[in-house]
């Protein structure tokens, strides 16, 4: 869930004018693409309260509290959860569209990887021998037998995830299956309860195949131009998404092999920030059409499930720049230091741990125990993994 804007965050530090007089500055800024050239570290702030509202939401069902809070666009279809992590794939298509069309395909390619993967392995180990053993250790009053290498175990779940497929088992024997509130929800007929260890890592391997598009898209640009390829291939995302819809039958039959729903309603909203970006020279960071964003994006929330997720999510790109452009105060404060991919990273081990041990015996409890874990655990890796190797492989 990194964006661009953290390896320009590597290079931040607090700065004269940096302050509540830049962030009325950026407001009032002709246009996006000038707040985008200005290195918005606002947008770190952003990215960070939507892993944030992310913790938040899984609270309530990770900890048996009951249902997810709602999304404050969409309360009718989409959770909290739910609206954050639109948010990651909007600014992410926005930021990383962006500079996939100004960079070579090397440089875009390792910029990403180095992004990406160095802390999502972590969190694989992290999640499998450290909360893994310890939800092991909490059933079975010892760790023998987990370190096994059968298809369920902990060596095979990293082998698994490590490469991003889509389709992976997100659990490692029965941790967490009858131990945890989610576990024993997710229950099945044939299987019982189900083993969750880090159920937030879906995300990511859609977002590397959102990359990958991207990345064809930015080659096809060289030859037709950077609007016109990241047009067509908007209104070809867009066509996939009506066809799932309407037509499911008959889309999964033609691109099934290649494609799911799911991929093609994030790759939309993703595509909408790319586009956005190339026509952000036109676009105020401020106006009328800020509003008329919003208008929409409520109004299709209230439709159905399928404007919800497609056209109310897309339209995050235009609602949450300006947000980042009133946020530039508190980025002074965070110092370049972007730990918002290691809370949404470690988030879901250390709040099944919480629900496991029994520790909160309400939803705020929870969320005030989980936090400062998650914190530290993000702040280690951001300076111990991804802050240096973004310094180490920055473009030069």
């Amino acid at each position: 869930m990194g964006g661009d804007a953290a390896v320009a965050a590597t290079r931040l530090r607090r700065q004269p004018g940096t302050g509540l007089g830049l962030g009325r500055r950026l407001v009032r800024s002709s246009s996006l693409d000038e707040f985008l050239t200005s290195r918005p570290a606002g947008l770190d702030v952003v990215r960070l309260v939507l892993a944030f509202l992310v913790l938040v939401s899984h609270t309530w069902t990770l900890g048996g509290f009951g249902p997810e809070p709602e999304s404050p666009l969409t309360p009718k279809f989409l959770t909290l959860g739910g609206f954050a992590v639109a948010g990651f794939f909007a600014l992410s298509g926005l930021l990383v569209g962006r500079s996939a069309l100004r960079r070579d395909t090397r440089t875009f390619a390792r910029s990403r990887a180095v992004r990406i993967l160095p802390a999502y392995w972590c969190a694989l180990v992290v999640s499998a021998f450290g909360a893994g053993v310890l939800g092991w250790a909490h059933d079975h009053r010892s760790i023998r037998h987990y370190l096994s290498f059968d298809p369920t175990g902990p060596f095979a779940y990293v082998g698994r995830a490590a490469l991003l497929p889509v389709d992976f088992s997100h659990g490692i024997h029965d941790v967490f299956a009858s131990s945890t509130p989610y576990g024993r929800a997710t229950a099945t007929v044939d299987h019982g309860p189900v083993s969750w260890i880090n159920g937030s890592l879906w995300t990511l391997p859609y977002e590397v195949r959102c990359y990958l598009v991207v990345g064809l898209v930015a080659v096809a640009a060289r030859r037709f131009g950077s609007r016109r390829s990241i047009c067509a291939a908007w209104a070809l995302t867009a066509v996939l998404a009506i066809g799932f819809h309407w037509f499911a039958g008959e889309t999964t039959f033609v691109v099934g092999p290649y494609v799911d729903a799911k991929l093609v309603e994030l790759l939309f909203v993703f595509l909408t920030g790319t586009l956005v970006a190339v026509f952000a020279d036109r676009i105020p960071l401020v106006g009328p059409w800020t509003l008329v964003a919003l208008v929409v994006a409520v109004l299709a929330g209230l439709r159905s499930l399928f404007f919800a997720e497609h056209v109310s999510s897309a339209l995050l790109v235009l609602l949450l720049p300006p947000i980042g452009a009133l946020a530039a105060p508190l980025a002074a404060w965070l110092r370049g230091v972007d730990i918002s991919y290691g809370l949404y990273l470690f988030a879901w081990p250390v709040q099944q741990l919480i629900a496991m041990y029994g520790w909160a015996g309400s939803a705020w409890t929870s969320i005030a125990i989980a936090t400062p874990i998650t914190v530290a655990l993000a702040l280690m890796s951001w300076h111990w993994v991804e802050a240096p190797l973004l310094r180490r492989w920055r473009p030069r």
